[in-house]
């Protein structure tokens, strides 16, 4: 709820601060005092366009300020502590753009309707209100249709949630058909093309080695037989056996020197073993062009397999993987289109279902509803202003909240056709139309602060004792579930049910007009009703007149 309000350079009101509570609050004063600034003042807070015509002459602009405690629940990621207040502000400058702020930082205007539109509702003869909106009229009809109704709604939305899920995969993949074709050709070409050549990393790593014996076959063989010839010549076979004799010649006894002579025999031993094998090898290179030439081929396939779809083989395999895994999805999606026509099908029959079952909820509590409203009308002095719930059912039509289209149609007079309740009654009438619905609609409605300008206009006697009597009513609900109602009124019969007053003053300062507010005491109650009725604040039969009121209010509150 709206704890303080702080206004600044606002028209006439050069500075002002109302402190509010629970309850009923009434803000009277003179004619052109500035009343009406206040309830601006709040629609400025929730995000109402801004205009540099409001700002007061002489000022550098207007602020308007105020601080909601408890905070309301979207507000918690703006608060340092969840248990602070929040406080939201507005500035339009004599000479730039609106500011807006929340917990001191900087917002566009549209995040303070998006805090408070569902906390704050003003009801104000010039303006679009809340309850004319389908939106709002929906969503309040379907809570006061009661819990059994408002179970079904949830069944259709989660039902239309799948269902909508599934129409949208759907259309996606017929929407897609081309680009998946041309992805599966693709695909299928480039598997075709890998799986074909058969690659094998542990045989096909070994091409290079292979491929370079084969390209130098005869330098190969011819040197691996001179080295065998080498080795098998009379000359080195001489050199061996002079330095197998030389270290046979002395006999003494050295370890070291035995040890020598052991390596000098396997030396000789392995260059004879070494020349068989290098001559066995050379006999084994043989040039096989057709072998060449196949190796060549394999290694042109793996370079333009490893160009097109990796830098090594196993990158190839892996890119071949994933195509095939990419090719059983796209089939599965030709396949799933077939399946998810026969479940659309399936859970559009439900939701029709589901929608019937909504459509009747929605009826019958709008009848009911009109009928509540119709009443309270009659109290405000509309006796012959007729209220419709309209319910009417979309054909082929399904929305995330029904197939139904639901307006509030208000007939104001005999004879005159209903009309929705935004175009169909004068300001005035508009304000008491609103205070009925508020009214019937008390227990569900989530709005907790609730702004009346002039919802006393055209009315008086009997008549505006109903209106304070309805909208004492709605502030103070069943036990503590108490809202906050502000309602800026020029009758006394309306101010006698106000729990908290005040007065918008104007007078003259440096020359200058200036308005001031100010909470009047109990005791002085019976002086600004007494103004309020046209009398002298202090004669006896004006105030005699006023203390009457608030008794009449009094009694009837508690009654």
């Amino acid at each position: 709820m709206i704890e303080e309000l702080h206004i600044r350079g606002l028209g006439v009101i050069e500075s002002a601060t109302l402190r509010l509570a629970p309850g009923l609050t009434v803000v009277t004063g003179e004619t052109g005092a500035g009343k009406t600034m206040l309830v601006t003042a709040l629609e400025l807070l929730l995000g109402a366009r801004s205009d540099t015509n409001l700002v007061r002459t002489g000022t550098s602009g207007v602020l308007v300020e105020a601080v909601i405690d408890p905070a309301p629940e979207q507000a918690l990621p703006w608060l340092d502590n969840p248990g602070d207040p929040l406080i939201v502000s507005r500035e339009i400058p004599v000479d730039g753009r609106s500011r807006a702020r929340v917990g001191g930082r900087l917002v566009p205007a549209a995040t303070l309707a998006e805090l408070l539109g569902t906390q704050v509702e003003v009801h104000a003869q010039h303006e679009h209100v809340r309850l004319a909106r389908p939106d709002v009229q929906r969503a309040l009809l379907d809570r006061y249709a009661g819990d059994v109704h408002q179970r079904t709604v949830d069944r259709y939305r989660h039902q239309h949630t799948e269902w909508r899920a599934l129409v949208d995969r759907r259309d996606q993949i017929v929407s897609d058909a081309q680009a998946r074709a041309r992805e599966l050709d693709r695909l299928r070409f480039e598997v075709r093309e890998i799986d074909g050549a058969k690659v094998d990393p542990a045989v096909d790593g070994d091409i290079d080695r292979e491929l370079q014996v084969l390209e130098h076959a005869d330098e190969l063989r011819l040197a691996v037989a001179l080295a065998a010839e080498a080795l098998d010549s009379e000359h080195a076979g001489q050199v061996l056996g002079e330095a197998v004799a030389a270290m046979r010649r002395v006999e003494v006894d050295d370890p070291h020197l035995d040890e020598l002579r052991q390596r000098l025999d396997a030396a000789v031993a392995d260059v004879t073993e070494l020349s068989t094998d290098l001559r066995d090898h050379a006999d084994g290179i043989e040039a096989d062009p057709r072998r060449l030439a196949e190796l060549q081929e394999r290694r042109h396939l793996l370079g333009t397999l490893m160009r097109k779809y990796g830098d090594d083989l196993a990158t190839v395999l892996a890119y071949s993987a994933e195509a095939h895994e990419r090719i059983e999805a796209l089939e599965a999606e030709e396949a799933d289109a077939g399946e998810l026509d026969e479940r659309i099908d399936a859970l559009r029959s439900e939701l029709e279902s589901l929608a019937a079952d909504v459509h009747r909820g929605r009826d019958a509590a709008g009848e009911h509803l009109a009928g509540e409203v119709d009443g309270h009308l009659a109290d405000l002095g509309m006796p012959h202003a007729r209220v419709t719930v309209e319910v009417e059912a979309l054909t082929d039509t399904l929305y995330a909240d029904g197939a139904d289209r639901v307006t509030f149609l208000l007939a104001a007079n005999p004879g005159e056709p209903a009309r929705p309740i935004a175009r169909a009654a004068s300001g005035g009438e508009r304000s008491r139309v609103s205070l009925a619905i508020e009214v019937a609609l008390a227990g569900v409605d989530d709005a907790r602060v609730l702004v009346f300008d002039e919802v006393d206009a055209g009315i008086g006697g009997a008549t505006a004792m109903a209106v304070g009597e309805k909208l004492a009513m709605l502030a103070h609900g069943d036990g503590d579930d108490r809202r906050q109602v502000l309602c800026v009124t020029h009758l006394a019969q309306l101010a006698a049910f106000a729990d908290v007053h005040h007065v918008v003053e104007k007078g003259v300062a440096d020359g200058r007009t200036v308005t001031t507010s100010r909470q009047i005491a109990e005791d002085d109650r019976v002086g600004e009703l007494s103004r309020m009725l046209g009398g002298d604040a202090s004669a006896v039969e004006g105030r005699e007149h006023a203390r009457s009121l608030l008794d009449q209010a009094i009694a009837r509150r508690a009654g």
